[in-house]
């Protein structure tokens, strides 16, 4: 999920079209839209009545882009993925009707990074941006397009040029910590998710992000506080739970690691999109590396093998379970799969490594090298 989640979708379609130089009056003119765009603005618990108003609307004028563009936002505000579908449907109907309708090419733009798919999401961005060029919250967006597609770096100058037009803009200051961790330039991407959590952003998102960061630089207890509070915010969300087991893990705190862990697999569903899929295997990948502090070794190996069969590409699993099978006097298995972690940039530590190699020395018939 993003930053900008539902329930607050309204106040941001208000603000881009005031930023944009909309009228809110001109594109207001049928009473009942004022009325259900008032209502969802309130955040006023009547989604499912806007919905069956909203369809009124539309029985009476199919050609309303307005009508389209409300009931994807209230379809979105729902909040369920067999809605995503129908969300985007009713969004595309809008800009088809009117391209000039840019709060819509912004949720658009949302819904297909919920869908993690961010390439559909710089798509509707750019055709915003031709509209509307500059505006600091589609860059903001647009940064974070550029970060799930691989590029840090034009991440990165995007936010920068989203806070350089607004510096107050909460949502490209939180992606611009982003692109700065995916740069490994973890400390500065501390500080903007500090600051953003400083200026009143009570989001899931900011706390988990700030927790992950935390704990990969070592402050242990600080990011159980924050990965703590993201799961206050949102208790629906595996990734904080896999995170605040690996620091209680890490703190050798083994029986508080399994109840995290455990909880969060109950909220995985079943795997459909890369996000899902990810979520998945840290959560193998944290389970194998439990087990195998606990000395369970087959139970960490049978963990491993599920995260390295559900992502062949990612180094510390296979790293990983190298170090099971070193374990389990499998050698040559060990050996597959170091070769394979150091190619993905996660490499045996020395001792392991030196342990290995004289194993297989070992196990090779006398006369051969």
């Amino acid at each position: 999920m993003r930053f900008v989640r539902a329930g607050t979708v309204v106040l941001e379609v208000v603000v881009v079209l005031l930023l944009a130089g909309v009228s809110l009056q001109a594109w207001q003119s049928d009473e009942r839209l004022k009325r259900v765009t008032e209502d969802l603005f309130s955040r006023a618990e009547h989604v499912d009545a806007d919905i069956a108003e909203l369809k009124s609307v539309l029985g009476a004028d199919p050609k309303s882009a307005q009508a389209h563009m409300l009931l994807g936002i209230a379809y979105r505000a729902k909040g369920s993925p067999d809605l995503m579908a129908e969300a985007i449907g009713e969004l595309r109907q809008a800009v088809a009707l009117d391209p000039s309708l840019i709060p819509a090419y912004l949720y658009l733009a949302h819904l297909y990074l919920d869908l993690s798919r961010p390439d559909r999401a710089k798509e509707e961005l750019q055709a915003a941006l031709t509209q509307a060029p500059g505006q600091p919250q589609f860059l903001a967006l647009l940064a974070e397009c550029e970060r799930q597609l691989g590029n840090p770096k034009d991440a990165l100058e995007l936010a920068q040029k989203a806070l350089a037009a607004n510096p107050s803009l909460a949502e490209a200051r939180f992606y611009e910590g982003k692109a700065l961790y995916d740069l490994g330039r973890r400390d500065e991407a501390i500080q903007d998710f500090e600051r953003v959590v400083q200026d009143g952003a009570q989001r899931f998102e900011v706390y988990s992000s700030l927790g992950t960061a935390y704990l990969d630089t070592g402050r242990t207890d600080q990011a159980i506080g924050s990965l703590t509070e993201a799961i206050k915010l949102d208790p629906s969300r595996p990734e904080p739970m896999i995170q605040l087991a690996r620091a209680y893990r890490l703190k050798g705190d083994l029986a508080r690691a399994e109840l995290p862990l455990a909880h969060a697999r109950t909220l995985m569903g079943q795997a459909v999109s890369a996000a899902d899929q990810q979520v998945e295997r840290d959560w193998y990948v944290e389970e194998g590396e439990l087990r195998l502090q606990m000395k369970q070794i087959d139970a960490a190996a049978r963990a491993l093998k599920k995260a390295v069969d559900l992502d062949s590409s990612f180094g510390p699993g296979h790293r990983y379970l190298a170090e099971v099978y070193i374990r389990q006097g499998l050698y040559t298995q060990a050996q597959d799969q170091a070769v394979r972690a150091e190619k993905l940039g996660s490499p045996l530590p020395a001792d392991l490594r030196k342990l290995l190699d004289a194993k297989l020395r070992a196990s090779r018939p006398k006369g051969r090298s």
